[in-house]
């Protein structure tokens, strides 16, 4: 399986046309959600997800599905849908537009999760992006 050398999350990125290279914007360690205020299932925050991987020549041009798994110290886990990625070079980068929205607040661990495409055990890598998720009080409302 193809091996992530590096994962993290930003809330945008920005690749030169010229170099090929990318700039992540506002890199994120910890996400403060409103107190209160219970997303609708499935809800997804604006981040983008980085992920980039290396494989081995027998995996070139093999499809394999992708996902991130968000992981909280309890072991409770938000996953997104599963992506379908094929590459024709020994290293990839992948960005995902969306995290989910983490269930409790606390300590978690963005993971990588990977399979051949059509199998049915996903192979979890050993890198992982940790992630404080705490809960702030709303603002006051002004009232002059």
């Amino acid at each position: 399986m193809p091996r992530c050398y590096l994962l993290t999350l930003a809330s945008s990125s920005s690749v030169d046309q010229q170099s090929n290279n990318v700039s992540l914007f506002n890199v994120v360690e910890q996400i403060n959600l409103p107190r209160g205020v219970e997303p609708p299932p499935g809800a997804l925050l604006p981040m983008e997800i980085h992920a980039y991987f290396q494989l081995e020549p027998g995996e070139l041009n093999q499809r394999l599905e992708l996902r991130f798994a968000l992981v909280a110290s309890t072991g409770l886990e938000a996953l997104t849908d599963p992506y379908q990625h094929k590459s024709s070079t020994l290293r990839y980068r992948t960005r995902t537009m969306g995290m989910p929205v983490p269930p409790i607040e606390g300590n978690y661990q963005l993971r990588v999760d990977s399979r051949p495409a059509g199998s049915e055990h996903w192979a979890r890598d050993a890198l992982a992006w940790p992630l404080i998720v705490a809960l702030s009080e709303p603002r006051p409302a002004v009232t002059h």
